[in-house]
Order: C-alpha cells, then structure tokens, then sequence
C-alpha cells in the first residue's frame, strides 16, 4: 500500500515518549508499504530520512497573540500552535499527486491537515485522550485562576476533538480508558488499540542484576504540571516516610522544565540528586534499583514506565501513572501512593533481592507478550488490510 504519514515532529531521534512510539508505528508502516511522511520540524532543523519525507520548519512557541488567535478561531491553543499555511499546502498537493490507499495522522494535532474528501483510508492515532488530560491538569492546578483558565481550555479542547475524531474512518487509542472516552465524544466504533512501546532495543539489552544500593530513579518531563505537582507530593510526604524506612534511600531526578517550588524542593530534601536532561538512559538504569514515576493527571499511557518494564528495572507507580497499562499491581508494579499508608512495598523492592527478580522478570515479560511492535500494533495492520 502507498500510505502518507502526517507527524508533527521529526522521529529520526525519538526520546519523549510520544516520538518512542511514533517512530515504532513509522518502522512497522515501512516494513510492508511505501510510506511518505510530511513532518514538522523546530526552525533550523531537519530530518535525515531515505525516501520521500518532506518537512516544514514551525516555531511553535506560546505566545499572547497565538492564545488571542485561538480563541477568534475557535480552537484550542496546542492546535493554534501548530497552524502552518506551508503544511496545509504541501499535504494539498501531495494527496494531489499521488493515490495515497491510506493516510495515517499521528496525533490529533496533525488532523486539521487532512483535505475534506480525501481518497483513501483514514486513520488517526491519538496518544492521548486530550480532553481527559486537560480536564485532570485543571484539577491539579492549585491557583484558582489557572485552574479556570485550564477548565476554560480543557471544554474548547474536548470540542475540537469531538470534531476531529467524527472525520476519520479509524481512530486509535493507546488504552482501555482513553478508547472509552474517545466513544464517549463521537469517534467511530470499535476505537481499537494501539498500545504504546517501550524504545527500541531495550528488551535486547543483558538482563539487570540488582544493586545493593537503595536508589531510586525517575524521568519525567517536568515543564509539564501534572508531572511537577506528582513529584511535588512524592517528595513532600511519600520519599521522607520511605527513608524513615529506608534511612539510606536516594532519589536520582532527571528531566528538564522544573518549576522554582520544585527545584528548590529537591535541592533541601536530603538524598536527592538532580540531573537534568538525560541523553543516555543506561547509565541512569545501572545505578539504580527502582524507577518510580509519580506522576498525575495525564491519559494515555506512560512509556516510561513500559521503558523501566523493558529494562528489567522494578518499577513503583501512582494509579494515575500505571493507568491503561496491563500491568498487575504486586506482579509487574508497586502502586506508590504520595499521601497514603507508609511504602512498605516500596521499601521491600530496594531491600529484597527476591522481590526484586521477581518483578524484574515478570514486567520484562509482559513487554515481551504484549508491548512489542510486531504484538501492540496488530490493529493497524488488520485496520489497513480492511481498507
């Protein structure tokens, strides 16, 4: 099949969770059909891809004049940001030109790109149920006036992605919760799964062996709130009761965006070490013995985590964080709960070596049965082969 692939960022060095797993879906895509790929990338950047990938510079920076322009167009500001005369033009013609069987947008902000009457199949891969995530963000927020502000822009998201999802033959969801939802404002049934994927090569690597150290790691993106507000918490109540548990207990932070309160509170909390951006994980994995993500709000689901699974590292996660992910609380994850009893499971995994092995290799394989490309995204091939 000649399949076109809309992307709003380049996936030629994918590291967020979101390129991991579009550049997962392009791989597979390219292994049976002839794909292109029309692509945003930052100014002054680019894309080294064989074949025919086309790619258009967007700076797409928050701004007061994009947030007034969103709202005399009435869409939400993430879609305002990626609003690109040049993109418009340039899927124009190559639907023009070419007889595409299908076209694959990944990511709801890419679908405003798709001509009314288009030939061919569409389908559309939402890593998030946006307006789920919005709506949690707001009831993070602890200022009043943002938390209005994110309720204000959470309605005008959900509105625009009832709208979007209604235009597409197949819509994707990435869990049971977000395909519910996606249902529940209109999209075409059945909704079915594309789950996330741990990065590549991962699963490949020598198995871990646990060190006798009692570290921690997470990674997060923490620019975002939902992220920031969750290791907020973890650091104020839940890491402090652990090292009454485990005096000797460490944190490793990596991540970039940290807001000042954060900051300032990793800095006097004894035991935690801030490392900023992290380029390369296997160091990071090899010190440690636990990955946590304390993370909050959000939909879809965290490929992080999957990425610990993967690794073999043990890992400890809230409900919101292990949400969507078919990971057995006490047989693939600990549940860590900020403000709830003492962690004794926690406290067990950096302490217990059989503990320890047991939720290592029972998390690596759950990837290996049910996270893996070839596994995960049987649906689009059986999506496509209906077309």
């Amino acid at each position: 099949m000649r399949i076109l692939f809309l992307t709003p960022r380049p996936l030629d060095q994918p590291r967020s969770g979101g390129t991991i797993k579009s550049a997962a879906v392009l791989a597979h895509l390219e292994r049976g059909h002839e794909v292109d790929v029309a692509a945003f990338v930052p100014s002054g950047g680019g894309w080294d891809r064989p074949g025919r990938t086309a790619v258009v510079e967007l700076d797409g920076r928050r701004t007061v004049g994009r947030l007034l322009a969103s709202y005399a167009r009435r869409v939400p500001i993430s879609i305002e940001r990626n609003r690109s005369t040049a993109m418009r033009g340039l899927v124009r013609r190559a639907v023009a030109e070419t007889k595409y069987d299908a076209v694959f947008v990944d990511s709801w902000l890419m679908a405003q790109y798709v001509p009314d009457g288009l030939r061919g199949r569409t389908l559309l891969h939402q890593h998030n149920a946006e307006h789920v995530m919005w709506r949690r963000h707001a009831d993070l927020e602890r200022s009043p006036l943002r938390r209005v502000a994110v309720r204000l822009e959470a309605g005008r998201v959900r509105r625009y992605e009832s709208r979007s999802v209604r235009r597409f033959d197949v819509v994707f969801a990435v869990s049971e919760p977000d395909r519910d939802a996606l249902l529940a404002i209109g999209a075409r049934p059945p909704v079915p799964l594309l789950p996330n994927v741990p990065a590549e090569g991962l699963l490949e690597r020598p198995a871990l062996e646990p060190v006798q150290e009692p570290v921690l790691l997470t990674i997060a993106t923490l620019s975002w709130p939902p992220n920031a507000e969750g290791l907020l918490r973890f650091l104020r109540d839940g890491f402090p009761r652990l090292r009454r548990e485990v005096p000797e207990a460490r944190l490793i932070v990596g991540g970039t965006g940290a807001p000042a309160p954060l900051l300032s509170l990793a800095a006097a909390t004894p035991g935690v070490e801030l490392v900023g951006e992290v380029r390369e994980d296997e160091p990071l994995y090899a010190r440690a013995r636990v990955f946590v993500d304390a993370g909050l709000g959000g939909a879809g689901t965290r490929v992080k985590l999957l990425n610990a699974f993967a690794r073999g590292l043990p890992a400890a996660g809230t409900a919101n964080a292990i949400e969507g992910l078919e990971a057995i609380p006490g047989e693939h994850v600990v549940i860590l709960d900020p403000g709830g009893a003492a962690p004794t499971p926690l406290a067990q995994l950096l302490t217990d070596d059989g503990t320890w092995r047991r939720l290592s290799e029972r998390s690596r394989e759950l990837i290996r049965v049910r996270y893996r490309p070839e596994v995960a995204f049987a649906t689009l091939d059986e999506a496509l082969s209906r077309g």
